[in-house]
C-alpha cells in the first residue's frame, strides 16, 4: 500500500530511475485509482498524513487531492500509453 513515506521518500527516486534507465526527460506516471480511474500525474504539490496532493493531466490542468488508500497501481511510461486521451503527458520533477 502507498503512504506519506513512500511520497516523501522513494517516489521521486523511482522516477528519476526510470527516466534515467529509458533515457526520457519527463516519464507518465499513471495512477489507477480504486473507483478505476486511471489519472496521468504532472507533479506532487504536497503530501500530507493521509492524502496526496497532484496536479493531475486531463481535459485541462487540474489538482486532484486523493486518499493514499485509493492508489492501487503507480505505472511508469517512457510514451503516453495508447488508452490515455492526450499525448502531451509527463511528469515534471
Amino acid at each position: 500500500m502507498f503512504d506519506r513515506a513512500f511520497f516523501e521518500q522513494d517516489f521521486l527516486k523511482q522516477v528519476r530511475a526510470f527516466a534515467q534507465s529509458q533515457n526520457v526527460a519527463a516519464p507518465v506516471v499513471e495512477l489507477l485509482l480504486d473507483d478505476g480511474s486511471l489519472i496521468y500525474v504532472k507533479r506532487i504539490l504536497q503530501v500530507k498524513e493521509s492524502w496526496v496532493a497532484l496536479n493531475v493531466h486531463d481535459d485541462e490542468e487540474r489538482q486532484l487531492f486523493c486518499p493514499y488508500y485509493s492508489i492501487k497501481r503507480l505505472s511508469f511510461y517512457k510514451a503516453p500509453p495508447k488508452s490515455a486521451k492526450s499525448k502531451d503527458l509527463g511528469f515534471v520533477a
